[in-house]
């Protein structure tokens, strides 16, 4: 990330202000409402510090991407250490925040730095998903019918499926989704 400043001070704290505003307006109004004027307004600081502290609206883009990518990451450790890490990947999958998330996917559509780091961010997440599914088929003693890759592939083309109609209110076969795949979960969870 060239162009990025940092000094010392409460520098720290502008930038948490003005990535926390971006991450508002992303959500509440969409990406395209994210302009250096409306973070600096929405923080409550002058404009010019945008471009000061992040050079450029790609940086704070891929900053605010990469600090919602640790968030999300470190919720994914805590998944994995649970007793039943499957099952708590799916869960953690089922809780996404839509609107960011879709607004991340539709601006790296149009930017192709934002769009190169989804698709870094996404090969890592489905890499660590099918490695603790391995791991689950491995302690039932049987490979399962399903690679782990494409497990955890389907598991996540599902939950943002069903993330994505619930924000839509399309939710009428939910219910029987949520129920099949809990049973496959059952299969993996079984000791």
């Amino acid at each position: 990330m060239t162009g990025i400043r940092r000094d010392g001070g409460d520098s720290a704290g502008k930038r948490k202000a003005m990535l926390d505003a971006a991450f508002r307006i992303m959500r509440e109004e969409g990406y395209a409402a994210v302009s250096s004027r409306r973070v600096a307004e929405e923080a409550g600081l002058k404009s010019q510090l945008v471009h000061y502290h992040f050079g450029t609206m790609d940086n704070l883009f891929l900053a605010l991407f990469r600090r919602t990518e640790e968030e999300f990451l470190a919720r994914q450790v805590r998944a994995i250490t649970m007793p039943n890490p499957v099952r708590g990947l799916w869960e953690l999958s089922l809780s996404a925040d839509t609107e960011v998330v879709a607004e991340f996917i539709a601006l790296g559509v149009h930017r192709k730095v934002i769009g190169d780091e989804l698709a870094r961010a996404n090969e890592l997440t489905r890499t660590i998903h099918a490695t603790v599914i391995a791991s689950a088929m491995e302690k039932q003693g049987e490979p399962g019918e399903v690679p782990p890759e494409v497990l955890a592939f389907l598991l996540a083309a599902i939950s943002r499926t069903m993330v994505t109609e619930e924000a839509l209110g399309a939710t009428a076969v939910h219910p029987a989704v949520r129920a099949f795949v809990e049973r496959q979960l059952d299969k993996l969870d079984s000791d």
